[in-house]
């Protein structure tokens, strides 16, 4: 389960696609809108993504010690909802945190940012098998390059979850500069 529509997700899309069996987008508005018409077009090709437009997360089911369990979504034109069961989520909704549906579920700041980095994985959040990169971290640097580093450590770190490694990739923050005493 894949949420938001922006490049970056376009390109989560084309990275996790090949590793999984079914990769579900939920996004609010057309592709056309807020992503690249390449990453479209690479999206189009792959025949395992389901796109689902007009949808909104409404909540997460799960606890700490069997990690996420499911994901409630609303039909923003009809408000019906739809539950799926899942075992990962991966956010890229923007630079507001939009992520009261995740209050009670996964730990957030008084500002309803996303904590993460309390378990073995730095970028996973308070609930096994989901983690945040970006603006919607608390913590983040709200920086387009701190972003796509954010992107690219967690790669790592959803390989090592996906094969069941608990050891920690390397830190998202650079070696401290030593300098010649």
């Amino acid at each position: 389960m894949l949420i938001g529509g922006g490049n970056s997700a376009g390109q989560a899309i084309v990275f996790l696609a090949p590793q999984v069996k079914t990769l579900h987008l939920m996004v609010r508005r057309s592709l056309e809108e807020t992503m690249s018409q390449y990453l479209i077009d690479r999206i189009a090709s792959l025949p395992n993504v389901i796109i689902h437009v007009g949808t909104e997360i409404a909540g997460v089911e799960g606890n700490r010690q069997d990690g996420l369990s499911a994901a409630t979504f609303v039909d923003i034109a009809t408000g019906g909802h739809q539950r799926y069961k899942i075992r990962h989520m991966f956010l890229f909704i923007g630079a507001d945190p939009n992520a009261d549906w995740a209050h009670g579920c996964v730990d957030t700041d008084s500002h309803g940012f996303v904590a993460t980095g309390d378990g073995a994985l730095p970028l996973e959040t308070s609930l096994p098998g989901v983690f945040a990169i970006g603006d919607v971290r608390a913590g983040s640097t709200k920086r387009v390059a701190a972003a796509v580093g954010e992107g690219a450590a967690v790669v790592a770190q959803i390989h090592a979850k996906l094969a069941g490694d608990r050891v920690a990739p390397t830190s998202t923050s650079p070696a401290p500069i030593k300098e010649n005493a």
